[in-house]
């Protein structure tokens, strides 16, 4: 699906791209996130 034909610009095809590549990014940080927060709560139960 591209999103340059929702939004009514023609020969966009970089918003998909950006877009597209928005998306991973953000997805990865949440990803990230969620693997440092549950090796955290891992050591700590460890420790403690």
């Amino acid at each position: 699906m591209e999103f340059s034909t929702l939004l009514g610009i023609s020969n966009a095809s970089w918003l998909d791209d950006v877009l597209l590549w928005t998306i991973v990014t953000v997805a990865g940080v949440l990803g990230l996130a969620v693997v440092v927060n549950a090796l955290d709560a891992f050591f700590d139960a460890e420790t403690g």
